[in-house]
């Protein structure tokens, strides 16, 4: 069978192309890992009167690990897994404490004992992948599941009358939803596979809170209270960290 100089040329290209490709995609996976400041967003980030769990939440810190699969030359596919504390604001709480105060026509000096915040996510979703000489900014979005803990918040009120102490504590509570993610960050090469990268994300849920408990007890009096509702929960994260092309 004969082969037409033309055909024949194709054929070269064609092998070209993928002779790149295949070349390419000896060194196309990523895994990084990094660290750095959280900061929540959402409803439980911002403080509102007559909700005990608006402005909960406070900063923290944050490790994620990435592994990116690049398909392409420009995209690829990026899975990640994050964990988040952060501390616990229990002012919104100490509010709501106040207000069975005002119920006793008393006032109360509070000692607190908080405990932090946990998110965690598993995240997966395509990947954009923009080279500047040897500079790579990397661009995704994701979607996935996150893992919500809430903290626990006791608060022990002194009334300057006398008399029994009371006691007000938020119990805590676990959830799981579906969530979205975005972010981007961008790598600079150390020394052969190693690299430096910068990176933020978004992570974000709404997640549902079942029956969470504000207890609020003074001797026989009982102000306990369920709470039950739909909340975004979110969190910013902005870090550093290395990795390894492969």
């Amino acid at each position: 069978m004969k082969i037409s100089p033309n055909c024949f040329a194709f054929l070269i290209a064609l092998f070209l192309l993928f002779s790149i490709e295949s070349k390419a995609q000896n060194t196309r996976s990523f895994f990084s890992v990094t660290g750095g400041y959280s900061l929540p967003v959402g409803e439980l980030a911002r403080e509102k009167l007559d909700d005990p769990f608006a402005g909960l939440t406070g900063s923290g810190y944050f490790g994620q690990a990435n592994y990116d699969f690049r398909i392409a030359r420009w995209i690829g596919l990026r899975a990640s897994g994050s964990m988040n504390i952060n501390k616990t604001n229990s002012q919104p709480i100490l509010d709501k404490a106040n207000s069975y105060a005002q119920i006793l026509n008393e006032s109360f000096t509070w000692q607190s004992n908080v405990s932090n915040w946990k998110l965690n996510a598993l995240m997966i979703g395509p990947a954009l992948y923009i080279n500047m000489n040897r500079v790579q900014l990397e661009l995704h979005a994701q979607a996935g599941k996150v893992w919500a803990n809430s903290p626990t918040v006791d608060l022990l009120g002194t009334s300057e009358a006398g008399g029994d102490p009371i006691t007000v504590s938020l119990k805590p509570a676990s959830t799981t939803a579906f969530g979205l993610a975005g972010g981007a960050s961008l790598r600079l090469p150390l020394s052969g596979a190693l690299f430096f990268q910068v990176s933020a994300d978004v992570i974000g849920a709404e997640a549902e809170i079942k029956d969470v408990t504000i207890r609020a007890i003074r001797g026989s009096l009982d102000f306990s209270e369920q709470v039950s509702e739909k909340r975004f929960i979110g969190v910013v994260n902005v870090g550093a960290g290395f990795g390894f092309a492969f």
